[in-house]
């Protein structure tokens, strides 16, 4: 009798071991769903090292020639470190002849300037604009006309009822604010206006560089905050390197701003590293190309390790994100809406070129119209055989009206994307991992493919699994090309 009472006791143990195995490896499998870097970026000086996420789909799948460079990590930007913070100077509009009603724009653009940089000297950290409407603007030459230039280390604060705005020019440059050079720069509150109603668009150039705020020539640890920059005949803000081929400016912030109806761009990056750009409601740029709400095109200089997240894009004439060339770009958790739009979008609402490599990651992307492309809410475009090592993510993103269109690529991961009334195309791709997709579309083809490599499991078509027999070694098509 003990020794069947002890062989009883043994096998309860057993079961209660096998039972926490399963169960402990169910959590695994639950934490394992898939990469999302929610928890890793809710701080934007988060360092998390994304390199090898828990279920790297390349791991056993693919061949060795799919494995990409390690993912970069989530970007961050130094806030700025301005001395004698707590110094304020309040501006005194008579002592420095500054006027508050839309007038006397060179004498306005003259005091303004006089008293910042008396306040530097004297040792603040802040200056105050108050409440009332600041005409600037004073003409250099033929090219450009020129407004507040701000020195280094100061926080340049404006009244919330306080709005600095462009005289009417025909110069096709002009920086409402310009940051040139400088360190630690604080601008927030208030408005900063363009006057591209009362441009004279005659004379040489395209009349598409003047900026409500321009931060450039190595420029660094910048934040931008607070504000409503509007009406410009470029850009909202234009970021740009400076000095040597590849110098970038960096540390940037642009944070809890309205940045609507420029002619050309919300944001420009021209040569810009650690930008963050959060928070902010960027809409109805339309005017003249590319009318992105961001476009990252860094010319001679280079663009990297940027965070644009949280935002709501919306009637942006081109689109709202483009990246021709920047290097570990995190787009998360943000909503594009072409809602308001007449006319088909040019290009957008994603598009990413060739040699790029980015995280878009959680967005949640309307298509309403369209764009000249069709009805992709996020396009690759392609210029040669792409060479860059590191991958392109796209996960956990949710389409309504639009869908993927992939080509003439490779090491490309897309999982857990969910798309209503529309599909996922995909053309002469190598390396994909295709993973726990979901289409809701009733036509034909919602998943057309031609000359696809890598590898497929647990997508859905209308809630029911669908099976994609890709593999590494034989390319797969289930779509012909006069289905396109």
């Amino acid at each position: 009798m003990a020794s069947y009472k002890s062989l009883a006791r043994i096998l309860t143990l057993v079961l209660l071991v096998i039972f926490l195995v399963s169960a402990c490896g169910d959590d695994r499998r639950n934490q394992r769903s898939h990469t999302s870097p929610d928890a890793e970026y809710d701080d934007a000086s988060n360092q998390t090292d994304t390199s090898e996420p828990d279920d790297h789909p390349w791991e056993g799948r693919l061949p060795e020639e799919c494995r990409p460079a390690p993912r970069g990590k989530i970007p961050s930007a130094d806030e700025p470190d301005i001395a004698n913070r707590d110094k304020v100077y309040g501006i005194e509009l008579s002592r420095w002849n500054i006027a508050n009603n839309a007038t006397n724009a060179e004498a306005t653009t003259d005091g303004l300037n006089a008293a910042i940089a008396w306040a530097h000297e004297n040792n603040f950290g802040t200056v105050r604009i108050p409440a009332g409407h600041y005409l600037v603007g004073k003409k250099t030459n033929d090219q450009y006309t020129e407004a507040i230039k701000l020195p280094g280390n100061i926080a340049l604060v404006l009244d919330d009822a306080a709005t600095i705005e462009m005289a009417p020019n025909d110069t096709w440059n002009y920086c409402v604010i310009e940051i040139s050079g400088k360190a630690d720069v604080v601008v927030s509150g208030g408005t900063i206006r363009g006057e591209r109603d009362a441009h004279t668009y005659t004379g040489g150039g395209a009349h598409d560089e003047g900026h409500t705020i321009c931060i450039w020539n190595q420029s660094e640890r910048v934040l931008i905050e607070n504000m409503h920059l509007t009406r410009g005949t470029g850009d909202g803000v234009l970021i740009v390197g400076g000095g040597e081929a590849g110098s970038s400016s960096k540390h940037i912030i642009i944070r809890n701003n309205e940045i609507s109806e420029h002619r050309r761009q919300g944001v420009s990056i021209v040569g810009g590293t650690n930008i963050l750009i959060e928070g902010n409601q960027i809409h109805h740029i339309s005017g003249t190309s590319p009318q992105f709400g961001v476009d990252i095109e860094s010319l001679s200089f280079r663009s990297e390790d940027i965070l644009i997240r949280d935002n709501h894009f919306h009637a942006n004439q081109g689109g709202d994100y483009v990246n021709t060339d920047g290097r570990n770009v995190w787009f998360v958790e943000n909503i594009l809406d072409q809602t308001g739009l007449e006319t088909r979008q040019t290009d957008g609402p994603i598009v990413h070129w060739g040699n790029t490599d980015q995280t878009i990651h959680g967005n949640t992307i309307t298509l309403t119209v369209g764009s000249s492309n069709g009805r992709w809410g996020i396009i690759g475009y392609t210029s040669g055989t792409r060479t860059n090592p590191a991958a392109n993510y796209i996960t956990d993103n949710t389409f309504h009206g639009g869908g993927l269109h992939m080509a003439n690529t490779r090491l490309l991961y897309v999982t857990g994307n969910t798309f209503h009334d529309w599909t996922i195309l995909g053309t002469d791709v190598s390396c994909l991992t295709l993973d726990d997709n979901a289409v809701n579309y009733r036509d034909i083809e919602p998943y057309k493919f031609r000359n696809m490599l890598g590898t497929a499991r647990g997508n859905l078509l209308n809630g029911e699994p669908f099976d994609l027999p890709m593999t590494h070694d034989e390319p797969f098509t289930n779509s012909p090309p006069h289905m396109w």
